[in-house]
């Protein structure tokens, strides 16, 4: 797994440090797991520049513990610091000397090499909320593998072993329930092994991924099924109508509790924008801005420790449609502190913020003839989107910004997406509130 060292953002203070994993040869003698330094900057190009120093002066730290580790130097003796900058990296003095004999690969379990891979993630430049959660979705599908065929060494984990380990897993029950796994679970977890795996393919560990040579996701099938051309996961025009002119949709405005007015906004912000469910149910109230010529926006990132964004493509600028700011959107933000949340009543459990919203908004679709088995409620407004702005001819680049989907070629993520261009093609989309009776 090629990790590419840049600065590391702190979620919370937004100050850039240098985060750099000390070989495990080394810990011994430099006394850490991790070498932390702030670039004391919130600048990411001043960043850059102190990184590059921070860096070097780690680099040099590495080469002098492993001249002292060779030389084998007297516990007392001192070695001689770097220069002294904000980004000192000093090796301790009085480190014991006692040499670290790293395990042979032949004697490392898998419960060893997780380890060894969790400590590069550090590398990756991720918020330390998103390091947490990756370490225990990847964590969790090792013990499963602990639990079916026990913590073997790496270097016994074979084709056959892997297939052995997806049969009883397969068979395994669900938590909770009296059902096997999903086949969505057990391939999800084979592919969360397999990257473990293949990091310790990458650090020569074992010579081959016995995942990927046992070709268990040909059997397994894809993750994504064919798709028929009668399978539309979006809502028609006439069933979006129909679902926002029903009485009860309109009386949601004033709803309390929870999911609370939620069930009224998010599903019209979804229809507008295309946006994810979690987007903006997490939108704080210094997410929604506006333009200096007075256009108001929604600004999808994932700054703070309990937002998250699914890609890279998703942090985005959305402009708030001329429907949702009559339907009186701005008064969900109006007189609130920037660190408020829009909607403060969503609390942040297993399934999002937005979880408690899709199991409101499916009954609802039920009772209104609506409900259709194998399309989600909530997500179907994305496919929706998409499908209204190819037919009133919205560009697909266009609409891709809008819903923060991946740009296809390199040259797709040079420069910026423009609001105002937005704002133009969606105004091609037809009014849905109007059509809805919400607005006259």
């Amino acid at each position: 797994m090629a990790l590419i060292a840049q600065p590391f953002r702190h979620p919370d203070s937004g100050i850039y440090y240098l985060r750099r994993v000390v070989p495990e040869e080394l810990r011994p003698i430099v006394g850490k797991v991790e070498i932390r330094r702030s670039l004391r900057t919130r600048d990411y190009r001043q960043a850059k520049s102190a990184f590059a120093a921070a860096y070097a002066d780690s680099e040099r730290l590495f080469q002098q513990a492993r001249q002292r580790d060779r030389q084998g130097t007297a516990a007392g003796d001192q070695t001689e610091a770097v220069e002294d900058s904000p980004t000192q990296l000093p090796i301790p003095i009085n480190t014991p000397l006692t040499k670290h004999a790293p395990a042979a690969a032949n004697t490392l379990k898998l419960s060893q090499v997780f380890q060894r891979y969790a400590d590069s993630l550090v590398l990756a430049n991720k918020p330390e909320y998103v390091h947490r959660r990756h370490l225990i979705d990847y964590g969790r599908a090792v013990e499963r593998f602990v639990e079916a065929m026990g913590d073997l060494r790496i270097t016994t984990i074979d084709p056959i072993e892997v297939q052995t380990f997806a049969t009883r897993l397969s068979q395994s029950k669900a938590k909770g329930q009296d059902k096997p796994l999903a086949t969505s679970t057990v391939r999800l977890t084979i592919a969360r092994l397999s990257s473990i795996l293949s990091y310790a393919v990458d650090s020569g560990i074992i010579p081959t991924n016995p995942i990927s040579s046992s070709r268990l996701h040909k059997r397994l099938g894809s993750a994504k099924p064919k798709r028929r051309l009668d399978d539309d996961r979006g809502y028609t025009w006439s069933e979006l109508v129909r679902m926002f002119s029903q009485p009860d949709f309109a009386a949601l405005r004033h709803l309390q509790g929870r999911p609370g007015n939620a069930l009224f906004w998010l599903p019209l912000i979804a229809a507008y924008t295309g946006a994810r469910r979690e987007e903006i149910a997490q939108l704080y109230v210094s997410d929604v801005r506006q333009q200096d010529n007075g256009q108001w926006f929604i600004r999808i990132i994932d700054d703070r420790p309990d937002k998250s964004v699914k890609t890279d493509s998703s942090r985005r600028d959305v402009p708030l449609h001329d429907d949702l700011i009559a339907l009186g959107f701005l008064e969900l933000v109006k007189g609130k502190q920037a660190d408020a949340r829009v909607f403060p009543q969503l609390v942040k459990v297993a399934d999002g913020f937005a979880g408690i919203v899709s199991k409101g908004w499916r009954p609802l679709t039920q009772r209104w003839g609506i409900y259709r088995q194998g399309r989600n409620p909530l997500h179907a407004f994305r496919h929706t989107f998409k499908t209204l702005a190819r037919e009133v001819g919205i560009p697909k680049e266009v609409s891709d910004w809008i819903t923060g989907h991946a740009a296809e070629n390199e040259g797709d993520r040079y420069g910026v997406n423009p609001l105002s261009r937005m704002v133009e093609e969606m105004q091609k989309l037809p009014s849905i509130a109007r059509e809805a009776g919400l607005l006259t």
